[in-house]
């Protein structure tokens, strides 16, 4: 069962949260269960070190004027329970790369919005991906991480099994751009071909352009391939029917 902690400042964007988990846990067949409702991060804190268990949270990205922001917070979750899975709730999706750099290695992201069917869908991404960890703990965990470098002077280190796409940049020579569950998107001049390599063979070039990881497609519709955050990627006619077999067969 996924245990789950919500945080938010704001009272209304919090009870939005609440009602949107509680509908799909109800609703869609999913395992999980809120132990936790904070408006305050101190709070939250205290009631994780009464709790030390891994659980999923869904964080205020930016606390306003209050002492401590997301990113603190994920620092002190982290160090309680190194395991947690943060999801990120924000207006502000320009911080994305700071919480990267931070170290905090985010869950995801989730706009903070009132419209309910995009908090919905929103929601369910994460409470899902959640609920196939827990059903594929007992396998060996990819432990792997790649060294992105986006500037001369950034180094960004990304755990592979967090990686949903690669896919060549139309507008920029030699470039291509890292698309990761949590929603971050990283621009980098290096070939297909180099992180193709990079990647392994839990990756398929689905496309001349696209690179996908196998486990994060959940679907194929008109050519395209569905994936677990709800994007889709492209793929090339001779290779329909292999992923096909991959998606709705036996994923290697």
């Amino acid at each position: 069962m996924v245990k789950i902690i919500l945080c938010d400042d704001d009272p209304f964007i919090l009870k939005i949260i609440q009602e949107q988990i509680e509908d799909i846990l109800l609703h869609q067949g999913l395992d999980g269960k809120i132990v936790c409702v904070s408006t305050s991060g101190k709070d939250m804190i205290s009631y994780l070190r009464s709790h030390p268990q891994e659980h999923l949270f869904f964080l205020d990205l930016d606390f306003g004027n209050n002492e401590f922001n997301g990113i603190d917070l994920a620092k002190q979750i982290r160090s309680i329970t190194p395991e947690a899975k943060i999801v990120f709730v924000t207006n502000h999706y320009e911080l994305a790369l700071d919480v990267l750099k931070s170290g905090t290695e985010p869950f995801g992201f989730i706009e903070k919005t009132t419209d309910l069917r995009k908090m919905n869908r929103s929601c369910y991404q994460y409470l899902y991906l959640a609920n196939k960890q827990i059903t594929v703990h007992q396998k060996k965990k990819d432990t792997r991480t790649i060294t992105i470098r986006p500037g001369f002077d950034e180094e960004i280190h990304v755990p592979i099994q967090d990686i949903l796409y690669v896919e060549a940049v139309k507008t920029k020579s030699h470039c291509i751009c890292y698309h990761t569950i949590n929603g971050s998107s990283i621009t980098v001049r290096e070939s297909m071909e180099h992180a193709m390599k990079r990647l392994g063979d839990g990756f398929i070039r689905s496309h001349r352009s696209v690179i996908v990881q196998k486990c994060h497609m959940i679907g194929m519709e008109d050519g395209m391939i569905r994936l677990i955050n709800g994007a889709f990627a492209p793929c090339s006619f001779r290779l329909r029917n292999e992923l096909k077999g991959m998606i709705y067969g036996n994923k290697k």
